[in-house]
């Protein structure tokens, strides 16, 4: 088990028992492998499987994106010295695979990013654009720009719209985490399952409003979703 992951896993998991609504009572956390952690709640020793709720086509989606920008990013600061905060929003378009057409995604931010800075290098500025600035860049919505922070960063970054979650993906989820509730040795008062979803990108965010999940079918005694972010917990069994 990569130690990081692990140490994010726990903190996630401390964070979802610490919630307030949950009243739970916790008495010791173990790291485990199978199951991924043992919680003493309530005087019951409890097995929890954790995973993250992340659409793995969005993701990729959101990974392209962020590693054309971060390549504009390392060209610009093996020219320049100054340190830019940079925040650019792609059209809702399918961005083409392939070095080639990667390589024109990355100069057509580098060389949006390069002529804001060359135009305005000599003040301090922060320059946001219009929504629409199909004339000047064919792939990008919207940026902003400035050098009045003390460290460099670019990422993408935009506003999207939260679908309600998949049921078919879900339970999907649900079931293949499951399947390690026969690998466990010892007794326990409970299997639960936590998913933790929300982790501010399109493909970790989800409804779970105004759903029926009676018809989720699983060996868990209860599976929680807890959102991040919201600090918001839903309980689906």
């Amino acid at each position: 088990m990569n130690k990081k992951k692990k140490q994010l896993e726990r903190y996630q998991l401390e964070k979802f028992v610490s919630n307030e609504s949950l009243k739970f009572r916790v008495h010791e956390i173990r790291d485990f492998e199978t199951p991924d952690f043992i919680v003493d709640i309530n005087n019951r020793k409890i097995s929890i499987e954790h995973t993250r709720l992340i659409n793995p086509q969005l993701q990729e989606i959101e990974t392209y994106r962020n590693k054309i920008i971060k390549t504009a990013q390392k060209k610009f600061e093996e020219k320049y010295s100054d340190k830019l905060y940079v925040l650019i929003t792609f059209k809702n378009i399918e961005l083409k695979g392939g070095i080639k057409e990667q390589n024109n995604y990355t100069n057509e931010v580098f060389n949006l990013i390069e002529r804001i800075y060359l135009d305005n290098k000599e003040y301090d500025f922060r320059i946001t654009s219009k929504r629409d600035i199909a004339k000047v860049c064919p792939t990008i919505e919207s940026f902003s720009v400035n050098n009045t922070e003390t460290f460099s960063h670019w990422q993408h970054f935009g506003a999207y719209r939260v679908d309600w979650i998949d049921m078919k993906w879900l339970q999907s989820i649900i079931t293949k985490k499951e399947q390690n509730i026969v690998k466990y040795s010892g007794n326990f008062d409970g299997h639960w399952l936590l998913l933790v979803s929300d982790f501010g990108t399109k493909a970790s965010a989800n409804r779970t409003d105004l759903i029926d999940f009676s018809i989720i079918k699983s060996k868990f005694d209860k599976i929680y979703i807890h959102n991040y972010r919201a600090d918001e917990v839903t309980l689906i069994k």
